[in-house]
């Protein structure tokens, strides 16, 4: 089984990094940020700068948690890796999503945007992750 490397780790942080870029693209107005505008509590208060500092985490550790799995899975088929990101999704960001929509009376659109922003992060982290960790075994596959 394939270990993480210094290498590997590099991707990690390049993966969750570019995921946040694309979920600044995804809450955007240009994709969703009028909904999410619309439908955040108000009023809608300025986001403090310090949050930008930290936000990133979060697809960090998305990122390093997804490496793991498939790594510790033993996945090298996209498929394979899409159906793992479908189920930790559904299980926990669609869940958490619901328990919002349903208890804290978030509405429902905002969280649809909220759940389908994480839902094309960890693809992306999925797709990205499965290619580099297994690119000796594909490289070697094609000889």
């Amino acid at each position: 089984m394939e270990k993480l490397t210094q290498h590997n780790y590099w991707t990690i942080i390049a993966t969750g990094l570019i995921a946040f870029v694309l979920s600044g693209i995804w809450y955007s107005p240009m994709v969703f940020g009028e909904i999410w505008e619309t439908y955040r509590n108000p009023p809608n208060p300025e986001i403090p700068r310090w949050t930008m500092a930290f936000a990133p985490l979060r697809e960090l550790i998305v990122a390093y948690v997804l490496a793991k799995l498939i790594l510790l899975l033993n996945l090298s088929q996209y498929k394979d890796t899409l159906k793992l990101v479908f189920l930790l999704w559904i299980s926990f960001h669609a869940v958490g999503m619901a328990g919002a929509i349903l208890w804290d009376h978030m509405q429902w659109q905002l969280g649809a945007v909220h759940a389908g922003d994480w839902l094309m992060k960890m693809t992306f982290m999925g797709i990205v992750l499965t290619k580099w960790l297994n690119k000796k075994s594909i490289s070697l596959k094609n000889q």
